[in-house]
């Protein structure tokens, strides 16, 4: 008999194929148990959690809007960022498991911190007619803290000061911003450009905190792990912020998508010899001057976000950049360039050369084909 056994055992796993439908088997008992043990929780909470005696106080109510391409494992991410579910992985996991997953709709949803996971699928199952007058907000790329601040504040119900004084104050605890709190305009670069819901009567903690929120959601673990192999490639130690710094000057800098990983190839090859970045967008930010107010005086001014008279980066990132220029500066294009100019002024388009002769020629054909100013980044 034990013989009989021992050949059947043989022939199910004498074979690479059938150890790996063996771990396959483990893997999926696993991930039955943890769905099991989720959603028996849920089961054997206490009734009352459930109805009419439930404590709400300290409850938060969300407008979270569902993009039309948002993946189940995106939509798990965006949740998380409003605080609705402790871990994207398990609410991927169910939602999977129950058949739920790829029915999930586009959209605006209204969820609140109290409700269950299997509550919040069943609300992404199908869109609600939303009547709320939950106040909304849109942020672009590439606006710098006090520009936010000004646009938050035409909501009515805070002032820019406001705003800015609890960005400058206000306790945050998210593990990017550990490391800044020495240098002006801590969460410049950090506050991530979205459309954000916010609950009535809203503070500017409020919204400052979707964003960080939004911002740490945004920037994966993958991402953290690709700073430390873009240290090792170029040879130079590289932190978040560094990369943030690197990602609002090209959101400045570079309007067609294409050149953006160009843009950061030309400010990593420039750090890595020991060249003045010279960026006009650091001098735009340093004199808070428009582009094509500035003068000769403001590439000389004492400021630590000026590129022209000091090497390295800035001390701080110049805007809030979005998730195109941060890819950018995760990704940079390998080039040898070390030198731009606009060769186009209506489409913002650049040219870009590792030659200073062909630079200043280039700065000298798009100076004669202007009636002022020299188009030199």
């Amino acid at each position: 008999m034990w013989k009989k056994v021992l050949n059947i055992v043989n022939y199910l796993f004498g074979s690479l194929f059938n150890i790996a439908l063996a771990a396959a088997i483990v893997v999926i008992a696993y991930t039955v148990t943890i769905w099991a043990f989720n959603y028996g929780q849920e089961l054997l909470a206490n009734p009352e959690e459930n109805g009419e005696n439930r404590d709400m106080s300290g409850i938060e109510e969300f407008l979270v809007e569902i993009p039309d391409d948002a993946s189940t494992l995106d939509i798990a991410r965006i949740l998380r960022s409003y605080g609705l579910i402790d871990n994207e992985w398990i609410f991927y996991l169910n939602s999977i498991l129950n058949g739920q997953g790829n029915h999930f709709q586009a959209g605006i949803h209204q969820f609140n911190t109290g409700m269950s996971q299997q509550a919040i699928m069943s609300g992404l199952l199908e869109l609600q007619e939303i009547t709320s007058d939950q106040p909304r907000i849109t942020i672009v790329e590439g606006l710098a803290n006090w520009q936010i601040a000004d646009f938050a504040a035409t909501l009515e119900y805070f002032t820019a000061a406001e705003f800015l004084y609890e960005a400058e104050n206000g306790l945050f605890s998210h593990v990017f911003l550990r490391d800044i709190d020495d240098r002006p305009n801590r969460l410049e670069g950090f506050l991530f450009p979205d459309t954000y819901y916010l609950p009535p009567n809203p503070t500017p903690n409020d919204l400052i905190i979707r964003m960080l929120n939004r911002f740490d959601d945004v920037f994966t673990p993958e991402m953290w792990l690709r700073i430390e192999s873009l240290s090792e490639l170029l040879g130079m130690e590289l932190t978040i912020e560094d990369i943030v710094i690197i990602a609002s000057i090209i959101e400045r800098e570079a309007v067609i998508p294409d050149e953006r990983p160009i843009v950061a190839s030309v400010i990593y090859n420039r750090l890595r010899l020991g060249m003045p970045l010279e960026k006009i967008s650091t001098i735009v930010y340093a004199t808070n001057t428009r582009h094509d107010l500035l003068t000769a005086a403001d590439f000389s001014v004492n400021s630590p976000y000026n590129t022209f008279n000091r090497n390295g980066l800035p001390i701080g990132p110049i805007s809030n950049p979005g998730l195109s220029s941060i890819n950018a500066a995760l990704n940079p294009r390998n080039t040898q360039y070390l030198f731009m100019v606009i060769n186009d002024q209506d489409a913002r388009s650049h040219y870009f050369t590792n030659s200073h002769e062909a630079y200043l020629a280039a700065v000298a054909r798009y100076a004669d084909s202007q009636d002022d100013g020299n188009g030199a980044d």
